[in-house]
């Protein structure tokens, strides 16, 4: 088994820099400075070097990230961490009925959730700060909790060879129908659960804006274009929003993708190179799909 070819190879922090760098396209040399400037603030491991260097744990990958996502400053890798883990006043939002409401509640009940009794408010209050529920959300790409979440809402687009009959089609009454209508009459077929695929039908997009400390994390669909399903929020007043919003905004972000890549080389269960070429990451994705449950799916030989 793979897992057992690649599990004596330790995650160190050299292979966590180098998996970051290759999903997300930045110098390894500047990964690396986050992850030394965090390291020296306490916030990665740290013993020796070589054989006793120490191993990478999924705290260790939240905190990595955080830091790249958080500054543009290398240098404040350690209080920037330390800033974004410590953002209370979680929220989970749905956007599209009860449904994702539901979808969302259930993926969230193992972090922890409660009702917001707040006057007027939809949606739940996420328990504990963000550093906890982000190590949640990156485990979550190994167990198959965060492809569960979305087996169960629809995804659905209309082709293009279909859209091109129509709109050649002068009085064509199909090209004014929603896509509600369409599937009911037939003429669309959402995507089965076993043939979604992140990153084309479904998405999570997680941004962390850094003049302002706060974080938004958007589950997405394809709904014949990008449809928002529901939110979650982390932020210094209710829904993650800094006062001021309209001014300057600069942020950046991460998908599921470099999540689940940086989770696969802790869990030394693909090596850095292989998960820079995402092979790894979509081939877990895909065997979550097709399977019945929500259990952790480890990749194969052949993805690494």
């Amino acid at each position: 088994m793979l897992r057992q070819q690649i599990g004596s190879r330790m995650a160190t922090l050299s292979a966590l820099v180098e998996a970051v760098a290759g999903v997300t396209g930045l110098p390894t040399a500047t990964v690396f400075a986050y992850g030394r400037f965090a390291r020296q603030a306490g916030l990665i491991s740290q013993s020796g070097r070589g054989r006793s260097a120490a191993e990478m744990s999924i705290e260790d990958a939240a905190n990595l990230l955080i830091a790249v996502g958080g500054t543009g400053v290398t240098r404040e890798a350690g209080s920037t961490v330390g800033i974004f883990r410590n953002l209370k006043n979680g929220h989970f939002y749905d956007f599209q009925g009860a449904d994702f409401l539901t979808a969302g509640v259930s993926f969230l009940a193992s972090h922890g959730v409660r009702p917001d009794s707040s006057p007027g408010t939809r949606g739940v209050r996420i328990q504990g700060d963000f550093g906890k529920f982000f190590q949640f959300l990156i485990r979550s790409t190994l167990t198959g909790q965060l492809a569960n979440l979305f087996r169960h809402i629809p995804a659905a687009e209309i082709p293009s060879d279909l859209w091109s009959q129509w709109i050649s089609e002068k009085n064509n009454p199909h090209r004014h129908k929603s896509l509600e209508d369409l599937i009911k009459e037939g003429l669309i077929t959402p995507h089965q659960p076993e043939s979604l695929k992140f990153g084309e039908h479904i998405n999570v997009e997680v941004r962390f804006n850094r003049l302002v400390p706060s974080v938004e994390i958007e589950f997405l669909r394809d709904w014949d274009g990008p449809q928002v399903m529901g939110v979650v929020t982390f932020g210094p007043d209710r829904g993650g929003k800094a006062k001021g919003a309209h001014r300057l905004q600069i942020t950046a972000g991460f998908t599921q993708h470099t999540l689940a890549a940086a989770a696969l080389v802790v869990d030394n269960m693909a090596s850095p190179s292989a998960v820079a070429t995402l092979k790894p990451v979509e081939a877990l994705f895909a065997r979550q799909f097709s399977a019945t449950g929500s259990k952790p799916v480890p990749p194969t030989e052949a993805d690494a």
